[in-house]
């Protein structure tokens, strides 16, 4: 990793974030457009019981395996290591999350039926609300000291 401030590193986190937002977003805005929403559902789409099963499956393991890479991070040694770390946790949190999101959506399209994009909105929402931010790293992290001081140096490069 180049040296860089945390403000370079929490705009390109915020980007990568957004990107991965904005993919399922924009679909779910196409599929509610152009699909004829079907109010009842089918009885026999055994889908309806397995994707939302996904879905808290896909939290639930986002937030573990988010914990499970943040663990190690802690006692590290360099700033630039554990924020780069951070990043490859949050990114894999996000996908976690994403793909589930994905599923719904395009099973919406498919069948019309709106829980599957509620599915799709929810895991969007709660994508959104793990955004990346100065406070939200801090904590995760559990910057202290030396560390916190350089982070806080919000655009002075990181040694």
């Amino acid at each position: 990793m180049t040296a860089t401030s945390p403000r370079k590193i929490i705009k390109t986190h915020s980007i990568i974030h957004f990107g991965m937002l904005a993919g399922p977003l924009l679909a779910g805005i196409f599929f509610y457009l152009n699909t004829e929403v079907n109010a009842n559902g089918s009885q026999e789409d055994i889908f309806i019981y397995i994707f939302p099963l996904i879905a808290l499956v896909a939290i639930f393991t986002s937030k573990v395996v988010y914990r499970t890479f943040l663990k190690p991070l802690k006692q590290k040694e360099h700033l630039r290591d554990k924020l780069a770390g951070l990043q490859s946790a949050s990114l894999i949190q996000y996908a976690l999350i994403e793909g589930p999101a994905f599923l719904n959506i395009i099973w919406f399209g498919q069948t019309g039926n709106l829980l599957y994009l509620t599915i799709g909105g929810v895991l969007l929402i709660y994508l959104f609300i793990l955004r990346p931010t100065k406070t939200k790293i801090e904590n995760d992290l559990e910057l202290k000291g030396e560390h916190k001081r350089q982070f806080n140096r919000f655009d002075e490069a990181i040694s």
